[in-house]
């Protein structure tokens, strides 16, 4: 299986959160959902994307490769770009 290899940051003139929408992509496609009525808000901190159920880490493992700037919590159930400070997580 090929994993997809995720840039650690947006490419240049697209959002912040243009290098994680494959994620978000997958985590839709395998069953989460949009925990709102829009995929990526904004808010002091930067841009977010939550979602209704839990994240799939295993998934994401075998499916990309993370650079050491895009980091998951398991526990707190989120996953932060470093660079950008883009956020994805549940709300569960």
């Amino acid at each position: 299986m090929t994993k997809t290899v995720l840039l650690d940051d947006a490419p240049l003139g697209k959002p912040l959160y243009a290098h994680l929408e494959s994620v978000v992509d997958y985590l839709l496609s395998t069953g989460n959902r949009l925990a709102h009525n829009f995929r990526w808000g904004s808010n002091r901190d930067g841009y977010f994307c939550h979602l209704a159920l839990p994240i799939d880490f295993d998934g994401l493992e075998r499916n990309f490769i993370f650079p050491p700037t895009i980091v998951f919590s398991r526990v707190r159930n989120i996953i932060q770009c470093e660079k950008t400070g883009c956020v994805i997580k549940s709300r569960q």
